[in-house]
């Protein structure tokens, strides 16, 4: 077995990523996928192990909560997600949904409600959906769907959903009361694209599941790129292409091409999952994807209702409150123990601008405690985990 690479250090058991806070009591996931971010990290290929009890991982997440982030962002009424297995599988093996349940069970009973997120590419059983369904918290499923199993390789290695399986999950979630599903495309690059002819009805079955939309993302580059895996180069050369944008390789044409055909079919396709969660509970986009730098690459191109297109648009056309933006820019500088020089802002742009270096958890805080009315950006980021999300990577490019 795969040991734990330090060069990454140990995987935080809260972290606050762009779109959510994960919660990851249990790491190490049995599949071997060869484009994996837990493969740098030694832990795909690998059986699961918990490392806190349930009620010591509920602990850990409610004292995240009303700890230091407290100082920007009221526990009691934030509604940032809280996602669940960011470095394993959830449902792939029996202990782990056993884990799941025992853990959702300890999260709802010392909480608010709020928005949990739960990712797989596993076949769903009822009776693990209907248990979950009990706790009466909104749950968006994120089903992981590459279409690598079409190229009949060794991509993909263990109980990965085929489409049909991942179509059936969809249709099981829809039966649900406090339930959805989306569909995470990931990673989208020239290899693993189904041929152009089988893509109209790809989507079709998508919509037709009930799934809510689906998000395509690319390879993302970094140190969580697996480049030591052989398979990558043998099968999937692309991953290791120049990018323009930089942070992920993705076929641009077949995008362009996927998300006409979405759009004919009246599919919503995104390039980012916080798009999928503003949809799913029909609120306005709360990081701010559609404007700035972020809106050409993960807004203006996508196929989104012109219903949620107006949510978001209500939110941009919202005059930025000097006042308020003051205040909220004192906060972050209290928040980060700078000067309050060190933090400046446009309000006819809505930026507000940290002229430091800041962590990566710290930079997404202040964006969820930003909630989409300002775009933030920094000198810089500094990466506390194997992936860094789009807008830590767009806006610690912004120069002082």
């Amino acid at each position: 077995m795969p040991t734990h690479d330090a060069r990454f250090g140990e995987p935080h058991m809260v972290a606050e990523h762009d779109t959510w806070i994960s919660l990851d009591p249990v790491i190490g996931c049995p599949a071997d996928c060869a484009y994996c971010y837990l493969g740098p990290l030694r832990l795909k290929a690998r059986r699961p192990m918990q490392r806190v009890d349930t009620a010591s991982a509920g602990g850990l997440l409610r004292a995240y909560l009303y700890g230091r982030r407290s100082e920007l962002i009221d526990p009691d009424t934030d509604t940032t997600p809280i996602c669940l297995g960011n470095y394993t599988d959830m449902l792939m093996t029996r202990d782990n949904r056993r884990a799941l349940l025992g853990i959702l069970a300890e999260i709802t009973s010392i909480l608010s409600p709020r928005l949990l997120v739960l990712i797989t590419k596993s076949a769903l059983d009822k009776e693990t959906v209907n248990a979950i369904d009990g706790f009466g918290w909104p749950v968006l499923w994120f089903f992981s769907q590459s279409f690598a199993f079409l190229k009949q390789g060794r991509l993909e290695l263990g109980r990965v959903a085929d489409f049909d399986t991942t179509i059936g999950n969809a249709e099981l979630v829809t039966t649900t009361t406090n339930q959805r599903a989306a569909h995470f495309w990931r990673p989208f690059v020239r290899e693993l694209i189904p041929p152009l002819a089988e893509r109209h009805r790809i989507v079709e079955r998508l919509k037709g599941s009930g799934m809510q939309c689906s998000v395509v993302l690319g390879m993302a580059r970094g140190p969580g790129t697996p480049a030591e895996d052989r398979r990558l180069h043998e099968a999937m050369p692309s991953a290791f292409e120049s990018d323009p944008v930089g942070s992920e390789v993705i076929d641009r044409e077949a995008w362009r091409e996927i998300s006409t055909v979405a759009r004919r079919a009246g599919y919503p396709m995104y390039r980012h999952s916080s798009c999928a969660i503003a949809l799913a509970q029909s609120r306005p986009e709360q990081l701010g994807t559609w404007g700035g730098v972020a809106a050409s690459e993960r807004c203006l191109p996508c196929q989104c209702p012109s219903v949620q297109r107006r949510r978001c648009g209500s939110r941009k056309e919202q005059a930025a409150d000097q006042v308020h933006m003051r205040s909220f820019a004192d906060e972050v500088a209290k928040f980060l123990e700078l000067e309050s020089g060190e933090i400046t802002y446009d309000v006819a742009k809505g930026l507000i601008h940290i002229h430091a270096s800041v962590a990566e958890f710290d930079y997404n805080t202040i964006l969820h405690a930003a909630s989409g009315r300002y775009l933030i950006s920094a000198r810089s980021i500094a990466t506390q985990k194997a992936w860094q999300g789009s807008f830590a990577t767009v806006y610690s490019k912004q120069k002082d």
